[in-house]
């Protein structure tokens, strides 16, 4: 039986193609280590040139230990030059054929399998290959956007925006909770959007649906844009009452100028930003606010980098996801002229020590609150990682994957909190 690795890079939309993509391989080939197995799939992702670069490294690595490697993903949509590196490949909408590219790779063809066509992926539940060292299931309820973002190149792998059935992600959710899975990932690209290309916000009816589902688990809704978020704040801030909902709100505002937004194709403004925001934190005081910023756009100014400075102290985020600008082909914004490299170093440095400090004196703010948790996984050094609602880390000693304790914070630090065990749940 030939032997297979998987590596993924990118987000949780790619994580859970990595599921579906490893259940199927697991049937006919063995999983193993990187160094013994016969084919390697890079599951890859397009979103930056830096990630690129790193997925391309590995290729070479992978050649000169002679591994057959077969490359999955956004990638092979975004860039034709590193479909010349790899000896197959294979596009999101194609995870179902990933055995066929396999034998395809062996029998000396070199197989590309790009189809766009959208698939229902909550449809193939019975074929992910869930961890055992988890808690969690990531379920996709969606595939591809309704955005014209400048910068971006996944929209030309991913797509419009392609909604899953919501018969198909409850069934999903369901069969994860009886298998013992107690936290749920929903993800999309933009997960605000989900049911618009069927006519409507569907994101709300199916949040209703997944809480009224019996049982003891929590769930983690995934990134969504502001235009989006702003249509259904008021429905949305209800369904956050919920005591299964993780008070956690990841909403990328990515520039803190009107201008550049504009010029990025946003489809929004700040104040529209600031007012889910605004709503959000005056119903849920201990809200975990994440939001992504790219810094050193071709047209960002001194100025313009102020104001995003400004907006990111006025929200406090407990997570910012900084990227600087990276060009990315056959999109308009590849065209414009690019800052220097050594602009975006420093204002990406001077906003990463300014969002240090926020996590700093949130996490300080903890210290002597008990907490109600869930243990997620395993950490370093016979640790474990726990989450409260407000979903921020805990690190604990003793602990049991999928249990539900009450902990006493004892101390803080800028990325996690350190707790003790008080009482045991369920």
């Amino acid at each position: 039986m030939r032997k297979f690795s998987l590596i993924t890079y990118g987000c949780k939309l790619n994580q859970a193609d990595s599921e579906i993509i490893y259940g199927i391989l697991s049937e006919k080939f063995q999983p193993s280590s990187e160094d013994e197995a016969d084919f390697v799939v890079i599951n890859s992702c397009g979103v930056i040139e830096k990630t690129q670069r790193k997925i391309e490294r590995k290729i070479q690595v992978l050649k000169k230990k002679h591994k057959k490697i077969i490359l999955a993903g956004c990638l092979p949509l975004i860039s034709e030059k590193i479909m010349k590196q790899v000896d197959g490949v294979i596009g999101p909408q194609n995870v179902l054929e990933i055995q066929e590219v396999v034998n395809q790779v062996f029998e000396g063809r070199k197989p590309v399998y790009l189809n766009k066509t959208p698939i229902d992926k909550a449809k193939l539940c019975s074929l992910k290959m869930r961890t055992p060292f988890t808690t969690t299931a990531i379920i996709p309820i969606s595939e591809g956007c309704l955005g014209e973002c400048a910068y971006c190149a996944t929209k030309f792998a991913r797509g419009k925006l392609y909604s899953f059935s919501q018969d198909s992600i409850l069934k999903e959710i369901k069969m994860a909770l009886l298998e013992g899975f107690k936290e749920i990932h929903l993800t999309s690209q933009d997960i605000a959007c989900f049911g618009l290309d069927r006519g409507k916000y569907e994101l709300p009816e199916l949040l209703q649906k997944i809480i009224e589902i019996p049982g003891n688990f929590w769930v983690r809704i995934g990134m969504g844009n502001p235009q989006h978020f702003k249509k259904i704040l008021n429905p949305l801030l209800s369904l956050y009452d919920s005591p299964k909902i993780y008070k956690y709100l990841h909403i990328p505002v990515q520039s803190g100028s009107d201008r550049v937004l504009k010029d990025m194709k946003r489809g929004y403004k700040t104040k529209d930003f600031l007012e889910i925001i605004e709503a959000f934190k005056k119903r849920f005081p201990d809200l975990m606010l994440v939001t992504d910023i790219i810094v050193g756009y071709p047209t960002e100014t001194k100025d313009d980098f102020k104001k995003t400075v400004d907006l990111i102290k006025e929200v406090s985020p407990r997570i910012v996801n900084i990227t600087k600008f990276s060009k990315r082909e056959k999109t308009e914004a590849s065209l414009l002229k690019d800052l220097p490299d050594r602009i975006k170093t420093e204002r990406s440095r001077f906003l990463n020590r300014i969002c240090l400090k926020i996590k700093e004196e949130d996490s300080k703010r903890f210290v002597g609150r008990e907490e109600k948790v869930l243990v997620i996984r395993r950490g370093k050094n016979n640790t474990f990682l726990a989450r409260p609602i407000h979903f921020r880390a805990i690190i604990l000693k003793n602990a049991k994957i999928g249990k539900f304790l009450r902990v006493k914070i004892k101390k803080a630090k800028p990325n996690y909190l350190i707790g003790e065990i008080v009482q045991p749940n369920s």
